[in-house]
């Protein structure tokens, strides 16, 4: 126990000081790119020897990106770009941002007007229509557009082998994390729900390899004890994250355990297989064709809804907790229509608003108090 603690207090470390990971890499004379959210093939530039450091806003006030954004727009895109404007992402070489919503395409540009060119956009685009071959081509042309992005970026050339170790790299990682939430959920007296956040985290600022190795040791350790969920009111949470410190102590407060989640930030991220073998590129466009069962993307037949009952029954949840991210769109559709599943399906639910600028949670206190009486 002693050791899975000393673990959890390294991976808290990362996690919580993201600007000293990235002083870090910098001294040690790496390319660092920023990789933006969602399902960025950040494959391409680790294969370029380059650093991918995850950047998906920060908690606090985005009073420099005001002058760029509505009110009433996404707090990730929001701070993400007051993160760029007040220094914290100095020494990035580049920054990969998608298009997957018109937030982020919006974003896009606003930060190209912003940053300029002291840290140029790569620009991600995804063929939503990702099940047919004209979308699976219209990828494989953009993922070579990211490509000569990231080689210009990490000043590189990326060969095809290098993309190839990287996709296998990543993909034990991928299935190393999905393994971390399984025992997490199992273990929640040795994992708080902020231990959690921390490890998943973590992996956003650091090597992949380096991530990999420290998740292994530690799913090691877990494997080796008994479940505690005895005592614990076991969840599901769903929505884009989780890593709200407001929300993670009051879960913890009231011995929340989640027992699997359905998070754009977490599983949803780590859900990806990629083909190991043939054209690097061509595999990466795979990887995201093949992707289901996600609100930010086209679902014409709502398969998410489906989803995310089964994974609420499969993982023995009580219920299910909706983080609705304030002004996200693809979430705010999706929300009424997942409380209806999983009511009609007999799974109790609750909604609770988040927003990385927003200061008090005392709402949110209550209902988390209320719902869990509920699971009693």
């Amino acid at each position: 126990m002693a050791e899975i603690k000393e673990m959890l207090a390294g991976f808290a470390e990362v996690a919580n000081n993201p600007k000293a990971q990235l002083d870090k890499y910098l001294a040690e004379g790496k390319r660092v790119i920023g990789v933006g959210p969602y399902h960025v093939p950040e494959e391409l530039v680790h294969a370029a020897g380059a650093v991918p450091f995850g950047v998906w806003g920060a908690v606090g006030s985005s009073d420099n990106a005001k002058k760029y954004f509505p009110p009433f727009y996404c707090s990730i895109c929001q701070m993400t770009l007051e993160l760029g404007m007040t220094g914290k992402l100095d020494g990035l070489s580049g920054m990969m941002i998608t298009g997957l919503c018109d937030t982020l395409r919006a974003f896009s540009q606003n930060w190209v007007a912003a940053m300029g060119p002291k840290i140029p956009m790569i620009s991600v685009t995804n063929a939503q229509n990702r099940f047919i071959e004209a979308g699976r081509q219209y990828t494989i042309d953009s993922y070579k557009e990211v490509k000569r992005g990231v080689e210009e970026c990490a000043n590189a050339i990326i060969e095809n082998d290098d993309v190839l170790a990287s996709i296998k790299l990543y993909n034990e990682w991928r299935a190393a994390m999905r393994e971390f939430v399984k025992l997490a959920g199992t273990h929640p007296a040795e994992v708080s729900v902020a231990d959690r956040v921390a490890v998943v985290n973590a992996g956003y600022y650091e090597l992949k390899e380096e991530h990999l190795a420290q998740v292994k040791a530690l799913n090691a350790e877990l494997a080796k004890l008994p479940e505690s969920t005895a005592g614990f009111n076991k969840i599901v949470l769903s929505g884009v994250y989780e890593d709200i410190p407001a929300i993670t102590e009051i879960l913890d407060a009231n011995k929340y355990a989640v027992v699997a989640d359905d998070l754009a930030k977490e599983s949803r991220a780590f859900s990806r297989e990629v083909p190991e073998a043939g054209c690097g590129i061509e595999a990466l466009a795979d990887g995201w064709c093949k992707l289901a069962d996600d609100p930010e993307l086209f679902d014409p037949k709502k398969a998410h809804l489906d989803a995310l009952v089964a994974k609420a029954k499969e993982s023995g949840a009580q219920g299910v907790v909706i983080l609705l991210a304030k002004f996200c769109d693809p979430e705010e559709f999706e929300a009424p229509l997942a409380t209806k599943a999983l009511r009609e399906a007999g799974i109790p639910v609750v909604t609770i608003e988040i927003d990385q600028s927003t200061e008090s949670y005392e709402q949110a206190r209550t209902q988390l108090e209320t719902f869990k009486e509920l699971l009693a």
